[in-house]
């Protein structure tokens, strides 16, 4: 096919339909390449499962499931990767079988999707070397959230602790939490509720996550402009758990933004079951104190600029994302890659605390963010933590 392809053109569907048609005179070529045939389901089939694993750029070359980088795939060196490649795996396969760990007995593909470095999608913002956290630190006195002439005054540190302690969680139970995701973004534009949107569809099938949101809006603070960023808030503060999944999914739908654009209030979008009058009560009150808080927050401490998404998994801050870089897969390669490090060996050191849930799982993540945070070159050092307060 690329013979029929002139010097500095690019192969076209009609190079291939001329091929097929001289080397096999007789076959249908609409039935083979037409957008109704069985082969089309299979390129359908390919293309979403290239897009959910996050690979990026074609051409894209995996042994074994691993990405050969760019230059591995220079056709003068491919042979030799690849013969390296097959001498690295063939001694973990030995390892394995020395260990008793693979026989005749187990199936080898089912062997190597059980390995903990096996994810189901690529996204080098979650994979990469390169890792910022925020450093938390318990602050003398209570602080009012709301308060944001004060909070401008405090240290990074301080506005960590303030924001991490004042932070409503959506939890399926109320148990220990092993991975705490914040959600930062403007959720009155498109993107942002997009973000919220593939975190909450992860959270239907997770056991280790809960969530929480951050506001960072792309413009000046005015109620016009924040509608949804407060309905969001309020439900948090005045909803359980059980109502406010349902809530938020439906405040990230492009249908509800529109409706509120054009004037419907916003408590004609609460679900049964949702106390109403405590939601109409806070929602007319709240200021957008607390919303000026956030994005100061976003600002100093996470470095965003206005309207900048981002992601914090147990303290460690991915972003600024773009628009499209976050899906569902990813928050659970997230989820998989912040629980297997260290927060599930967290979790069973804090479980035998006795402590309550919100405090417990506040504890995990900011010892998470604290141990991470650390240069893996250094001896291993004894973290004493400072008594608190656990209701």
């Amino acid at each position: 096919m690329y013979y029929e392809v002139e010097d500095g053109k690019v192969l076209s569907v009609n190079h291939v339909k001329n091929v097929l048609g001289r080397e096999f005179p007789h076959a249908d070529v609409q039935s083979i390449l037409g957008v109704h045939s069985e082969y089309d389901e299979g390129r359908k089939a390919g293309a979403t499962f290239y897009k959910k694993t996050g690979l990026g750029p074609l051409p894209q070359a995996l042994f074994n499931g691993v990405p050969f980088t760019r230059e591995e795939m220079d056709g003068a060196e491919l042979e030799t990767v690849i013969l390296q490649r097959i001498i690295d795996a063939t001694g973990f396969f030995q390892r394995a079988v020395f260990m008793g760990l693979l026989n005749d007995h187990v199936n080898a593909i089912d062997f190597l999707m059980e390995q903990h470095n096996v994810v189901s999608r690529v996204n080098p913002t979650i994979l990469g070397a390169e890792r910022k956290y925020i450093h938390f630190r318990s602050t003398s006195v209570p602080f009012d959230v709301q308060d944001f002439s004060t909070f401008s005054f405090l240290d990074s540190q301080d506005k960590s602790a303030v924001i991490a302690d004042d932070m409503k969680y959506l939890t399926k139970k109320d148990v220990l939490y092993a991975v705490t995701i914040w959600i930062i973004a403007d959720f009155d534009k498109p993107a942002g509720r997009k973000l919220l949107s593939n975190a909450l569809k992860h959270l239907k099938t997770s056991r280790h996550t809960r969530l929480g949101i951050l506001n960072n809006p792309s413009s000046k603070i005015q109620e016009d402009n924040t509608a949804i960023a407060r309905g969001i808030l309020t439900a948090f503060l005045t909803q359980n758990s059980s109502n406010l999944r349902g809530f938020l999914s439906k405040l990230t739908k492009e249908e509800t933004a529109k409706s509120l654009a054009a004037g419907t209030k916003i408590i004609k979008f609460l679900m049964p079951g949702m106390d109403g009058d405590a939601f109409e009560k806070k929602y007319n009150t709240l200021g957008l104190d607390v919303i000026k808080t956030h994005q100061m927050f976003c600002q100093e401490v996470l470095k965003l600029l206005p309207g900048q998404m981002a992601v914090v998994s147990n303290g460690r801050i991915l972003g600024p994302l773009d628009e499209n870089e976050f899906y569902a897969e990813d928050f659970q390669l997230l989820e998989k890659i912040t629980y297997t490090t260290s927060a599930e060996k967290i979790k069973t050191l804090v479980k035998e605390m006795g402590i309550n849930a919100k405090s417990g799982s506040d504890l995990i993540m900011k010892i998470d963010a604290l141990l991470s945070s650390l240069p893996k070159t250094e001896m291993r050092q004894d973290v004493k933590l400072l008594k608190e307060q656990h209701r």
